[in-house]
């Protein structure tokens, strides 16, 4: 098996500047290409250390790819410490990257400096990857014992990075030997991650050992259930796989929303769209987290019509005519505030259903009766009513994040005909 390390250089991932979204998009595009990650690593701006890594994991692995250090300033260190690594002496200047270093300045009207045209030197052992979107150029080198090892350098700059991959996928496909690596996902919403485990024990006792099931948890997007397969040398893999996936999809049955990389929203606008529907949202302890989450997916004005954030009770008694008795008698906090609140929606913005969330996200707020935690949901939808109590534990951030997946969970279910109307 053809094993990777991803190596990511810089003080500003160290030290939290940066978040490290490079190591992500890297380790996908070595999985459809069949190269199994089998370590990441992230390394601050100090020649000596990256050295030592660099040195190390090219002896472990059969591809290395580096991030990070390229560039005209005297803390991108990485070109120097490769060819110490390669033992190299001698740089050479590459006419195609200096062409582009000059036309970039020029067109921003800016002098070539030596700085910047010695970004175009490299060590004379490696291969050059041109760098179309920017000036630092990426580079391969073959290094490690007997010269087993890839080692790919490219600039941490993230769209540069993602365009020169494209030259590294091709570069592995003419020259690497590789094995099938197949990833099917399924994302599930309703049920702990230890429940599940346990649900999926002893069926998961009988996958061949070259499928592994992988639980990756999110408050946001519930738990994906990943099968992995590996070793495979023919498509024979991928078809054992797929059978075990189908297999685990009916088996959790109503607890699967989607796969890949379906989110709550995406699954809930592509059930409202093909029925033609339109939602409107009147949020209070949600603050405004669900339109939000609606309005990233693609094409949402499709179905989306609007959402308030009536956070006070004047303005839920302004803005959506909730009854000032309602309040009073149950508290904003209830079933009728929530299920009124709905109501005022969908007239304000005129469509077939709205969504309604009041509760305590913390961390005060609460009481014996209502203790932090507590949500009202509450769906208005044609002639007909739901709502939903619900008690959540966390801090206020993950209170809002799980109150607003289970709001769009909870619509969902009733569009899947999956929950019944309140009688």
């Amino acid at each position: 098996m053809c094993e990777a390390c991803i190596c990511t250089i810089g003080d500003e991932i160290l030290i939290g500047q940066i978040i490290d979204t490079n190591s992500s998009f890297i380790a996908r595009e070595l999985n459809k290409l069949g190269i199994r990650v089998r370590s990441k690593i992230s390394v601050g701006d100090d020649s000596e250390v990256i050295l030592n890594t660099l040195r190390n994991v090219s002896e472990t692995h059969d591809i290395v790819v580096v991030t990070g250090g390229l560039g005209p300033t005297n803390d991108d260190i990485t070109k120097r410490t490769l060819a110490i690594l390669t033992k190299c002496e001698r740089y050479v200047y590459n006419q195609e990257q200096l062409d582009i270093i000059s036309n970039i300045l020029k067109n921003r009207g800016v002098e070539l400096t030596e700085n910047n045209r010695n970004q175009a030197l490299v060590p004379s052992n490696c291969s050059v990857i041109v760098n179309k979107l920017g000036t630092a150029p990426g580079m391969i080198f073959k290094t490690g014992q007997n010269n087993r090892c890839i080692l790919f350098s490219l600039p941490g700059v993230p769209y540069e990075m993602e365009e020169m991959m494209l030259s590294v996928g091709e570069y592995i496909r003419h020259n690497v030997v590789k094995e099938i690596v197949h990833h099917r996902t399924l994302v599930t919403y309703g049920m702990p991650e230890s429940l599940l485990s346990a649900s999926l024990e002893e069926w998961e006792k009988s996958l061949p050992t070259t499928i592994k099931l992988a639980y990756l948890p999110n408050p946001e997007i519930g738990i994906r259930l990943r099968l992995s397969s590996y070793n495979g040398l023919d498509s024979s893999s991928v078809a054992l796989t797929d059978k075990y996936f189908y297999d685990l999809k009916k088996k959790l049955g109503n607890l699967v929303y989607g796969e890949e990389d379906d989110t709550l929203e995406s699954v809930l606008y592509k059930i409202m769209s093909k029925r033609e529907l339109t939602l409107s949202i009147a949020e209070s302890c949600t603050g405004g987290k669900i339109a939000s989450r609606m309005t990233t997916v693609p094409g949402s004005s499709k179905i989306f019509n609007g959402a308030v954030v009536t956070y006070s009770n004047d303005s839920k008694k302004e803005i959506l005519g909730v009854d000032e008795e309602t309040i009073i008698k149950y508290g904003a906090v209830s079933r009728e505030c929530a299920l009124e609140m709905a109501l005022g929606a969908r007239n304000l913005f005129r469509t077939n259903i709205a969504l309604a969330t009041t509760g305590i996200a913390g961390p005060d707020g609460g009481s014996i009766e209502k203790p932090v935690g507590t949500l009202w949901i509450a769906v208005s939808f044609n002639n007909l009513i739901y709502t939903k109590k619900i008690n959540l534990s966390g801090d206020r951030q993950r209170n809002i994040l799980r109150f607003s997946s289970e709001s769009v969970n909870f619509l969902r279910l009733i569009l899947c005909g999956l929950i019944s109307e309140d009688k």
